[in-house]
């Protein structure tokens, strides 16, 4: 029985964390002590959103690119996003979307494309901070 309570105990105190560092004895130097009570400086305020218009709700800038020609393969597509172009490239590339949703957040846009061969919609996030590609899912 007694062994059974030291093995039950080394378990326990083998198993629990340690206790927290201490700072007594460490000495900060003034500098240190002065950039810890700067006060923080508030954000910048932010830029407003615009999202990009789709290919109905302005028709008159549908042009041709080289994703409408056919130029681009599946391959192309995949390692032109996978290097986070901008969205005026990727508008550029693709054309306008069929919709284009913002996240609850306004973090990220999404770029609908809908490719009727396929009856599959395609998906370009756009990061709003960054106004470049986040993500992607193409087929």
């Amino acid at each position: 029985m007694f062994i059974r309570i030291i093995i039950c105990s080394l378990f326990f105190f083998t198993c629990a964390s340690p206790p927290p560092p201490s700072v007594q004895g460490v000495k900060v130097n003034q500098a240190e002590k002065e950039t810890l009570k700067q006060p923080k400086q508030e954000p910048l305020p932010s830029l407003p959103i615009t999202l990009p218009p789709t290919k109905y709700s302005r028709p008159d800038l549908v042009q041709e690119t080289v994703y409408s020609r056919g130029y681009l393969t599946g391959y192309d597509i995949w390692e032109f996003l996978r290097e986070q172009p901008a969205e005026t490239d990727v508008l550029g590339t693709f054309g306008l979307p069929d919709s284009v949703w913002i996240d609850d957040e306004e973090k990220t846009k999404f770029l609908y494309y809908f490719i009727s061969e396929m009856q599959d919609y395609n998906i370009i996030e756009i990061s709003t901070k960054t106004d470049s590609v986040s993500g992607f899912e193409w087929d």
